[in-house]
């Protein structure tokens, strides 16, 4: 079973950096599993996260929190990917994204919104018709 520690970037910033604390797991794991450090925020962005960034992070953790003490220990999901749809946080089981809803080969969604559009979309945009 995996496990996430979330660290906020001002947390022990002089003492425990995300980095020594994964060095700190990784060394008493003694080979039984692996640690790995990652700041999705910068990772994605490219970047300082923006006020928007910071706000969906927000959001994205209580979110988290929540599914975490409602449902997260139900026998029938072992674990789950959290997203955007619409205006709203939802969240997937895992088996679920990966059978139903995602085609790995293209890296894409079965099924985009934007799919209905793409021809009009073509036209507006003077793209010639393949």
């Amino acid at each position: 079973m995996g496990k996430i520690f979330l660290r906020n970037e001002k947390a022990s910033e002089k003492a425990y950096t995300t980095e020594i604390i994964s060095n700190i797991i990784r060394e008493e794991a003694k080979g039984r599993f692996e640690a790995r450090t990652a700041v999705p925020g910068h990772v994605q962005q490219g970047g300082y996260p923006s006020p928007m960034d910071r706000v969906r992070a927000a959001r994205f953790a209580v979110k988290c929190c929540q599914w975490l003490e409602d449902e997260g220990f139900r026998k029938e999901c072992t674990s789950a990917v959290i997203g955007i749809r619409g205006s709203g946080i939802v969240f997937t089981d895992s088996g679920k994204l990966e059978v139903q809803e995602t085609d790995f080969n293209t890296r894409r969604p079965r099924v985009a919104w934007w799919s209905q559009i793409k021809e009009m979309s073509n036209i507006l945009s003077t793209v010639p018709a393949l």
